[in-house]
């Protein structure tokens, strides 16, 4: 078989040069990517062994191309005659059996990635938060970032985050004060909450801030604002209604606000925590009227919250879908007035209990007859209550609704929760 010096300066040889060489820089990327990803001590060693074994290649395949010329015969031992004298093919070997020691190394190290938490895995994970990260010393020196607060520093200082402290000094400078923390709007129509806070990581000490898109709230806010000298005039008046009414009065009065509150105003934030998880299945349209009504209920400029043009139990179950609810209704529907009301008071607080409590999607209400008597029978695909149900808020208001027309309310959290309920 032809030796290696017998090939020397053919495509043969060239080609032997240039595989080698790509796996030399092979074999240093996946050593690098073993101590990297702080692995046992096998992989490393065997990631050396692979480097030096390719380098040893180098060595010989150059020193062999080089050793042709007569003027530099004397340079070399036996030792390297011999190495230039063995049979081509074994190096092929060798580059063969380096090329298979790279992708199983890759391999082993592509699945050893999936299950492990490396430096990589934590930045990858920090950039897919909606929020911004960065973590810094008292310098200012970035130790962490993610690609979003990069994004906000760019458009805060026009330039990406290279010193913490002064990126946080232009927020204090330019930001509005939130109880320790700073609104910042970043273009017209983006407003960004940044907080600071420290750290002590083995006695050395590193502060974390964080930004939040709350470009909706503050739109609430901004309204709630403009409107502040209605609300102060909202509470004159209700103070002077305070005043001038009875202990029982006031008290029953109070009541019912709360009760109305309860219901109306967790639905409310219940469907816009919804939407902002969800906005590719519900509907805008009844968030944006059921807040706008909600607001001006507070501010007195409404009679009451919303309540839809839709019949009440239709509009009871859209609001229920629009916070993840499913209502499946079994049965026939009463035509009854009061009994719809009452069913559409049962959909509402059921739906809203079943997202908060029982961390369900579905709420499933049979309804049958019973002589003149309307049966209705509800439960949920949520946990199992932990312990005996306390009525209060809008289960308390149900259940004086119920009773108010004459029927019964009867709640049970074992072996599930089962609400029934008899007209």
């Amino acid at each position: 078989m032809r030796s290696l010096s017998s090939i020397a300066d053919s495509w043969t040889w060239y080609i032997l040069c240039i595989c080698a060489l790509v796996l030399f820089v092979g074999a240093f990327a996946a050593l690098f990517r073993s101590i990297k990803d702080k692995r046992k001590k096998l992989p490393v060693l065997i990631g050396l062994f692979n480097l030096l074994l390719i380098a040893c290649l180098n060595v010989i395949l150059l020193d062999c191309g080089h050793a042709l010329r007569p003027a530099n015969t004397h340079y070399y031992s036996p030792f390297q005659r011999a190495m230039f004298d063995a049979p081509y093919f074994a190096y092929i070997l060798i580059e063969m059996f380096s090329c298979i020691a790279m992708l199983a190394s890759g391999f082993e190290s592509s699945k050893y990635r999936s299950g492990n938490i490396t430096d990589d895995s934590v930045q990858q994970s920090l950039d897919a938060l909606p929020e911004g990260i960065v973590v810094y010393g008292n310098d200012g020196t970035v130790r962490l970032a993610n690609l979003k607060i990069n994004e906000v520093c760019r458009a805060v200082m026009g330039k990406a985050l290279t010193d913490a402290n002064k990126f946080w000094d232009c927020i204090e400078k330019d930001g509005k004060e939130q109880n320790g923390k700073y609104l910042f709007r970043i273009t017209s129509d983006k407003v960004w909450l940044l907080e600071k806070e420290s750290m002590l990581v083995n006695d050395d000490q590193y502060y974390q801030i964080i930004s939040t898109d709350v470009t909706e709230r503050y739109k609430i806010i901004d309204e709630l604002e403009a409107k502040n000298e209605h609300l102060q005039d909202v509470q004159r008046r209700m103070k002077a209604v305070s005043d001038l009414s009875g202990d029982m009065f006031v008290a029953q009065e109070e009541a019912n606000a709360r009760a109305a509150l309860h219901n109306q105003l967790g639905q409310v934030l219940l469907m816009g925590r919804h939407y902002i998880n969800h906005q590719d299945v519900t509907d805008s349209k009844i968030v944006y009227a059921a807040t706008t009504q909600m607001n001006r209920f507070l501010l007195g400029e409404a009679k009451e919250p919303y309540r839809g043009d839709e019949d009440v139990l239709s509009q009871a179950v859209s609001m229920a879908n629009s916070i993840g609810v499913r209502v499946d209704i079994r049965g026939k529907e009463p035509g009854n007035e009061n009994i719809r009301k009452i069913l559409s008071q049962t959909v509402t607080e059921c739906a809203a209990n079943t997202i908060k409590h029982a961390e369900g999607d579905t709420v499933t209400m049979a309804i049958s007859s019973e002589g003149a008597k309307t049966i209705i029978t509800v439960t949920n695909n949520g946990k199992t209550p932990k312990g005996e149900i306390r009525e209060s808020g809008g289960l308390l208001s149900l259940r004086r609704n119920v009773e108010a027309i004459g029927g019964v309310m009867v709640i049970e959290y074992t072996p599930e929760f089962k609400l029934t309920i008899k007209v």
